[in-house]
């Protein structure tokens, strides 16, 4: 009886142990070979990210199968720490994703000031549970473009003539300044206006930090009105990806009726015009009576000559 109830201690035992073992084994982590959950889109809120400024970071996740998934986490972290949360450790959760849904999760992030511009990699861990109590582990990654501030100003913007009549030539000189991170590639400056003709000039790259020169001639074609002209210079310039982009500026061209300034100088103009038409016209009558009196000459002989052969 004795060696009966041993044996089925033993037993008991043995099922007990294969039980634990059985749920100590539920509970690991399993990398998913086959992952049923994973990102299936993302997207950056304000559009662009640039160095040195925050940004919302949406990221979707999609439960590929037919059931619920429990306990989901989502982690996001870069290789150097060029992308960081502005809040927390970059971890969001979700308790639930039902079979064949998504769910998207939102990260305010911040890159950090002086990073180049290009694309930085960013890490994403999910880790959830199936129905069973086992867990999984995704490993993905995205990558998130970083570009650069473009900003520029006009200065300096100079017209070497004080004063400008119609039909003049206009010359026009300025700086065009780069005060942003990045580089301003193919940059070229337009003039335009109600008074001058549109004319422009190609300045080049101009890099962080540093100026162009513009020099334009352009042409006075209208007499300033009483409450003013719109003249404007416009920048246009690419950024690294060849997108063109166009900033205007207002310039001031002030533009005069021709006038006389010299009254004198006019009378004396008029004069010497005078005289010299005078002097043409006596020249004219001088050469007439020559050729008058050639001819009474040339009669005169003539019949002198007849009467003489007579």
């Amino acid at each position: 009886m004795k060696q009966k109830a041993r044996r089925m201690i033993g037993i008991l035992s043995f099922i007990i142990c294969m039980y634990i073992a059985i749920s100590a084994s539920g509970v690991q982590t399993v990398q998913a070979a086959n992952p049923r959950v994973m990102v299936s889109d993302y997207s950056v809120e304000e559009g662009e990210v640039l160095a040195g400024e925050a940004f919302t970071l949406h990221i979707t996740l999609k439960n590929t199968a037919a059931k619920a998934v429990r306990n989901v986490k989502l982690t996001i972290t870069t290789e150097q720490g060029e992308l960081l949360p502005v809040e927390g450790a970059g971890t969001a959760y979700a308790t639930k994703i039902d079979g064949n849904t998504e769910t998207e999760f939102t990260f305010s992030m911040m890159a950090v000031e002086g990073l180049e511009e290009k694309s930085y990699k960013l890490s994403l861990k999910t880790e959830y549970e199936d129905g069973n109590g086992i867990e999984y582990t995704v490993d993905e990654a995205v990558f998130i473009p970083v570009g650069l501030e473009q900003r520029l100003s006009v200065t300096d913007v100079f017209i070497p003539e004080s004063y400008i009549e119609l039909g003049d030539t206009v010359e026009i000189s300025a700086k065009v300044n780069n005060l942003g991170d990045g580089t301003l590639y193919n940059v070229t400056a337009r003039v335009q206006g109600s008074n001058i003709t549109e004319a422009e000039s190609y300045i080049g790259n101009i890099e962080s930090g540093k100026s162009g020169t513009v020099d334009v001639l352009s042409k006075a074609t209208a007499v300033s009105k009483e409450f003013g002209d719109v003249n404007e210079m416009i920048i246009t310039y690419e950024d690294r990806k060849g997108n063109v982009q166009e900033e205007t500026f207002s310039i001031g061209v002030s533009v005069a009726q021709p006038v006389y300034e010299n009254l004198e100088k006019v009378k004396e103009e008029t004069n010497t015009g005078n005289v010299v038409k005078t002097i043409l016209i006596i020249v004219a009558i001088i050469a007439v009576l020559a050729i008058i009196l050639w001819l009474m000459i040339r009669r005169y002989q003539r019949k002198k000559k007849i009467l003489e052969e007579f």
